[in-house]
């Protein structure tokens, strides 16, 4: 029997750009570029002039291309953008109030990146002080503090500083900064793409690694080795600085606010490899370092960039879960119970007992709070909230895990067990039977003697049972046997 093949493109195929698209993302991108080598402070440093001078113009454009009319912007030429550009309250008025939550992320990864890719000019005596052994560096730091002049100048120092010229710091080239907005603007024209191809049925494709053509990987390889050799300038910032330098960038193109240890733990070795490489004891060393990076590190980093585009799903899931336990877990315990060895099941309730209080009590968000629907930051308004909650409740799937949760707990309202409901009526039912019931009446049945008979057995059976803290009853017959069975 024959089949017909699908008649929905994969996604690949509607992600690749047209020349019309291209043009679009291009224009934006050096829209952003000249406005902002225009306008930048050229005694600020080259980060500063990022948070103040360049946020503004990205933030519009992200959410131009998200949700504006990019043709009609692109047609009624530059003058339209720089009036945005120019107004710190202008916002593109399209689409919802605030960026997704990932999308705010791509945003800052992408600043990030830009800001670090110009080194700021350090003072002498910063450079001095990165010679000196941790030993010395209380006594550089005491020295510098007592050649200070004072608080109060006298007018031979005035008159001297008062002539000295502003000094003018290095910022970044229009071409590096073109091709870093360039790659940014057609990740998101590719979003796009994504979301009107499903006419808004589904929510933005926020990662879209798995789509970029070589030509995209090659620039961004080429970016990150141009920004290594600006900014090491001594074998020991090596490691420290590759690192930083991938790891936000994967952020970026992951579209995730905090790397997994998988990736933490890749990148790692990526940056031993090279160091290996170029290490002493090699051949590498003797070459120049522009050689040895072309030759070495960028073969590196484009295995890299093609591991993130076949393990992209899994990696997203794994920042993601990283983020949620770093909101919700205590960092000292959950690194105790990381690296924690048990020597036995009776061991590990041990430890779960000692540290039940904070166990039990482990506070997730709820599903309307900041970041579980994709609000940014910014975003918790009233309006925002009461759409996510009706988003929340209408979603008979979300609904019924959370009624599933609700059963597998003991809840008191006002001191009286609530009992498990299986639909949201029940639930409401059961709660105004509590809430309209006299709390300050005891059971007619219950005496003196029956309240200490129960409290006994209740202090009897926390004390012998061991597994019914922790939900085992089921595995009792496993714990019956002594430690000879």
């Amino acid at each position: 029997k024959l089949t017909m093949p699908p008649t929905n493109p994969a996604p690949n195929s509607i992600a690749v750009l047209t020349a019309n698209e291209s043009s679009q993302a291009r224009h934006l991108a050096n829209s952003v570029a000249s406005w902002y080598l225009a306008t930048l402070d050229p005694y600020a440093p080259h980060s500063q002039n990022v948070e103040l001078r360049l946020r503004h113009p990205v933030h519009v454009v992200t959410r131009c291309i998200l949700y504006g009319n990019i043709g009609g912007i692109e047609a009624g030429g530059t003058e339209d953008l720089e009036v945005i550009f120019n107004d710190d309250d202008a916002e593109i008025k399209d689409g919802p109030e605030t960026l997704t939550r990932r999308s705010a992320a791509r945003m800052e990864a992408f600043l990030a990146s830009c800001a670090d890719a110009l080194r700021e000019d350090d003072d002498p005596r910063h450079d001095e002080a990165r010679e000196l052994s941790d030993e010395d560096v209380t006594d550089a730091t005491t020295k510098t503090a007592i050649a200070r002049p004072s608080a109060t100048p006298s007018r031979a120092t005035s008159t001297a500083s008062s002539s000295i010229t502003p000094k003018i710091h290095a910022q970044i080239e229009h071409g590096e900064l073109l091709l870093r907005l360039d790659l940014y603007c057609r990740t998101l024209r590719r979003i796009r793409s994504i979301a009107d191809y499903s006419n808004g049925k589904k929510q933005l494709e926020e990662c879209i690694i798995q789509c970029e053509p070589k030509k995209s990987i090659r620039s961004r390889v080429r970016l990150i080795v141009q920004t290594f050799l600006g900014n090491v300038d001594c074998v020991r910032d090596v490691h420290k600085t590759l690192m930083s330098l991938i790891l936000k960038a994967t952020l970026e193109v992951l579209a995730v606010e905090i790397w997994c240890e998988e990736l933490s733990a890749t990148v790692d070795r990526l940056a031993s490899e090279y160091e290996h490489k170029v290490s002493f004891g090699s051949l590498a060393f003797l070459s120049s370092p522009d050689t040895s990076v072309e030759t070495h590190l960028a073969p590196l980093l484009t295995k890299y960039f093609e591991y993130l585009q076949l393990n992209w799903e899994s990696l997203v899931s794994k920042c993601e879960i990283e983020r949620m336990l770093r909101a919700v877990l205590d960092r000292d315990l959950r690194f105790f119970f990381k690296n924690a060895v048990f020597h036995s099941v009776g061991h590990i309730l041990d430890v779960c007992r000692d540290e039940r209080g904070f166990l039990d009590n482990i506070a997730l968000p709820p599903p309307w709070k900041e970041g579980v629907f994709g609000k940014a930051s910014g975003g918790n308004s009233n309006k925002d909230m009461d759409e996510a909650i009706n988003n929340y409740c209408s979603d008979a799937a979300l609904v019924s895990q959370a009624l599933r949760d609700l059963r597998r707990e003991v809840i008191t309202v006002n001191g009286q067990i609530l009992s498990p409901a299986h639909s949201v009526p029940e639930l409401a039912e059961y709660l105004g039977q509590i809430l309209n019931s006299n709390q300050m009446k005891k059971s007619l049945g219950e005496t003196k003697g029956s309240i200490m008979r129960n409290s006994r057995r209740r202090i009897k059976k926390r004390v012998s049972n061991y597994t019914s803290d922790f939900g085992l009853e089921s595995e009792s017959e496993f714990f019956s046997g002594g430690e000879s069975d």
